[in-house]
């Protein structure tokens, strides 16, 4: 992995904790964690209060090798969940939303499960590339994608958009 690349990763990943808004109040707080090598880790809390429809949106850098042409690959650092408390296991509905295809591939959907800390297997929902275009080497490829949760907390429910606006480098 180049410097640029990792410098990239860092600031999107300096982004999302810089995100969460400064006013606590007496309301619940909505997590968003992301999977990063093989780890879960909290990237924000997010306090919203008197709403019940919530967007955010982070930037993701990520990178593949030329050499994985015709091979759909995971991108690593588009795998979050969003979580509905203070308890980092909690598994509200999710789905998630992209293109069928870029300029350079064809994207699609999977999940990876993490255990640690919670009884259970808990889900996290990221983006598939699978390069098939041999002309992307050298360049870079963008799609945005879109995390859906639905949570409720007592009798009001809330609903989730993370927009993930996901940068490729596409490797020699």
């Amino acid at each position: 992995m180049n410097n640029i690349t990792k410098t990239l990763l860092g600031g999107a990943a300096l982004c999302a904790l810089a995100t969460a808004p400064a006013i606590a109040g007496n309301i619940p707080a909505f997590h968003v964690q992301a999977l990063h090598a093989g780890h879960a880790v909290n990237k924000t809390k997010i306090y919203q209060p008197g709403r019940t429809h919530l967007t955010y949106t982070f930037s993701v850098g990520t990178y593949v090798p030329a050499s994985d042409l015709g091979t759909a690959v995971n991108l690593i650092y588009t795998y979050y969940k969003w979580n509905s408390s203070d308890n980092l296991c909690t598994q509200p509905k999710m789905k998630i939303k992209a293109p069928k295809k870029t300029q350079y591939a064809k994207l699609g959907h999977s999940t990876e499960t993490y255990s640690e800390g919670c009884g259970s297997p808990t889900v996290f929902y990221g983006d598939t590339y699978d390069l098939t275009n041999s002309k992307g080497e050298g360049n870079q490829d963008s799609f945005q994608s879109d995390l859906i949760g639905k949570f409720k907390n007592g009798s009001t429910k809330y609903l989730g958009n993370l927009y993930l606006d996901v940068t490729v480098s596409i490797g020699r």
